[in-house]
């Protein structure tokens, strides 16, 4: 006679089997953060049974969805709740997060480069920057593009602060 404990694991091996299957056809690809949230829907807790962690219920789909040439997206905790609403778990699409920053930053730097009333170091150049675009972008990225750009101007920085 089999035991609740075995009958368990082979019930939670067989909704993973489905569901990988499931996304084998129609997909491409699994997403650990969807896996979870319809596996566990599925299965019923039982509290005679110790909880199945997310970090093993990953590993169990992950192993079964390479096993079967699908790609993995570890996105667990990536995407908050949408205003309580469930998200739509049929998508084609892993989660894509919109950039924060839509100003034009090499836009700005050409318009500040073109100004050529006013001899500017790399960091005025820096600082009019994040004033005018609200960038949080690294300094070291705001000057390399800034180089580049005064490369391709003609411009010549100052060295001093």
């Amino acid at each position: 006679m089999q035991q609740p404990r075995d009958i368990a694991a082979r019930r939670l091996s067989m909704i993973i089997e489905q569901y990988v299957e499931a996304r084998k056809r129609h997909f491409g690809f699994v997403s650990t953060d969807q896996a979870a949230r319809v596996i566990r829907r599925t299965l019923k807790p039982d509290p005679s049974e110790p909880a199945l962690s997310d970090h093993d219920l990953d590993d169990m789909v992950a192993a079964l969805a390479v096993k079967n040439g699908l790609a993995v997206i570890f996105d667990r905790g990536v995407r908050g709740p949408a205003n309580g609403a469930e998200a739509d778990l049929n998508r084609k699409e892993p989660i894509m997060r919109a950039p924060t920053e839509t100003p034009d930053v090499a836009g700005a730097v050409d318009a500040i480069l073109s100004d050529r009333t006013a001899q500017l170091s790399m960091s005025a150049v820096i600082s009019l920057l994040r004033e005018r675009t609200g960038t949080k972008r690294s300094d070291a990225d705001l000057t390399g593009l800034i180089a580049k750009k005064a490369a391709v101007l003609d411009v010549h920085l100052s060295g001093g602060a």
